[in-house]
């Protein structure tokens, strides 16, 4: 009995064993860590790109007949839309904001938004503020994303949490 014990104890399989059993899930782990790391990143790229297109593409809006432009910026935020800009984002975790704004000195006056009735938030007023002069019509997009994990959601979540919402505001000068 004796033998058998400092056999096993002293066996190079076995201590190979031991350890492999220990590190295999911190890899595993680590891998699983890089591999959301990359999503997060394409996620705020897909954020950014959204939000950028659809700026451009609204401050060429021509609002006539009177609404045309109103009616454009609700078919924003369609999911063909956004599935076509950007597919690896899902709709439903999407927060989107149109706004067709004048500025009168430092201050925006929303013309349009969509949705109906919004209102221009302190980091969407100055995003404004930095691009438009007085005077001038243009376009904010705003484009929020919460982004889900998929490798480890209980274990990630409590390092990863801070990146976890991708936000973007594209300014453009409506022409």
């Amino acid at each position: 009995m004796q033998r058998s014990q400092s056999g096993f104890l002293g066996s190079i399989s076995g201590t190979a064993a031991i350890e492999f059993a220990l590190i295999t899930p911190l890899i595993v782990l680590l891998f699983a860590g890089v591999v959301e790391i990359g999503r997060i990143y394409q996620v705020y790229n897909a954020v950014n790109r959204l939000a950028s297109q659809v700026a451009l593409v609204y401050a060429d809006c021509s609002d006539r007949p009177t609404g045309t432009c109103q009616t454009e910026a609700s078919n924003f935020m369609t999911s063909q839309f956004v599935n076509n800009i950007v597919p690896q984002i899902t709709v439903s975790s999407l927060s989107f904001k149109v706004f067709q704004v004048t500025m009168s000195g430092t201050t925006p006056t929303v013309v349009y938004s969509a949705p109906v009735g919004g209102t221009l938030s302190a980091g969407q007023t100055s995003a404004a503020q930095a691009v438009l002069p007085s005077g001038q019509s243009g376009v904010i997009v705003a484009v929020s994303y919460t982004h889900t994990l998929q490798f480890f959601p209980t274990v990630m979540s409590s390092y990863l949490s801070s990146a976890l919402t991708a936000s973007y505001i594209a300014v453009q000068l409506k022409s």
